[in-house]
């Protein structure tokens, strides 16, 4: 059995393969990293300043509101238990009833 994660950056591509080895009980994982033009490009372009900015601790929250935003018109139908109908009410009371005596 064999799993495969890639990634395609803008200067890297990495791809992670885990494979099972039962012949030998056990099992493997190699990464493999491949930078265009050369991995010293790819360091460059992760190091710039700007890129950092984003990881910020308010970049995840700004990022979190915005996934609320879009979510907000369904919160409202998932948080709120559904209204019994007057049927389900009546049959109920009827239970309730027939209990009693």
């Amino acid at each position: 059995m064999e799993t495969k994660l890639t990634a395609h950056l803008p200067t890297v591509d990495i791809e992670i393969t885990r494979r099972k080895l039962p012949d030998r009980n056990a099992e493997s994982v190699a990464i493999h990293i491949t930078a265009v033009p050369s991995v010293e490009a790819a360091a460059r372009w992760f190091l710039q300043p700007d890129l950092f900015s984003l990881a910020s601790p308010l970049s995840m929250f700004s990022m979190w509101s915005m996934w609320m935003r879009a979510w907000q018109p369904w919160l409202p139908s998932i948080a709120l238990p559904a209204q019994p109908s007057e049927e389900a009410e009546k049959r109920l009371a009827d239970d309730a009833a027939s209990a009693e005596i």
